[in-house]
């Protein structure tokens, strides 16, 4: 009598514990104070939009590239940081997807901006944890004219790399 055995072992396992991850490298950002942020800490709105680069991800290979926009209020003031705070990341793919992250930490300063720590709700990646991590490109001189007169509205930065895993 024969019989044939499927193979439940490590080769099985690896197929489906593959992570539903995706990694960009690349892009930019533009960030928008609301209101501006002086030298006395307060509440500000923050929103930005940007560009998602070369994006690498096993189980979506169709997804290239993406767009982002970010909306949230924190405290903050000059020189720094500028915002601390939380809000919502919707990501749309280039495959015509989005993702929504509904509670995100942001922190900006005269150097990084960087998005951590929310997990995606609705779309593709569902689950994972979110990270976008970018250097500040406007001029810290800038800034600095910005804090002392009518307050710092905003900050643009290019964009180190954007995550959705699971650690």
């Amino acid at each position: 009598m024969s019989a044939t055995m499927l193979s439940a072992g490590p080769a099985g396992a690896r197929a489906d514990a593959e992570p539903d991850s995706i990694i960009c490298h690349g892009g930019d950002l533009r960030a928008a104070f609301s209101p501006g942020v002086g030298f006395t800490k307060r509440t500000t709105q923050v929103s930005a939009d940007g560009y998602l680069g070369v994006c690498n991800s096993p189980k979506h290979p169709k997804i290239a590239t993406g767009t982002f926009r970010f909306s949230g209020s924190g405290t903050g003031a000059c020189p720094g940081p500028f915002v601390v705070g939380y809000g919502k990341l919707t990501i749309t793919w280039s495959n015509g997807t989005t993702s929504v992250l509904p509670q995100m930490a942001i922190r900006a300063d005269a150097h990084t901006v960087s998005l951590d720590g929310g997990a995606v709700s609705e779309g593709p990646f569902r689950d994972e944890t979110g990270r976008l991590h970018g250097r500040v490109t406007t001029s810290t001189i800038d800034m600095g004219q910005q804090c002392l007169s009518s307050g710092l509205t905003g900050v643009a930065a290019s964009v180190d790399t954007m995550a959705l895993s699971t650690s």
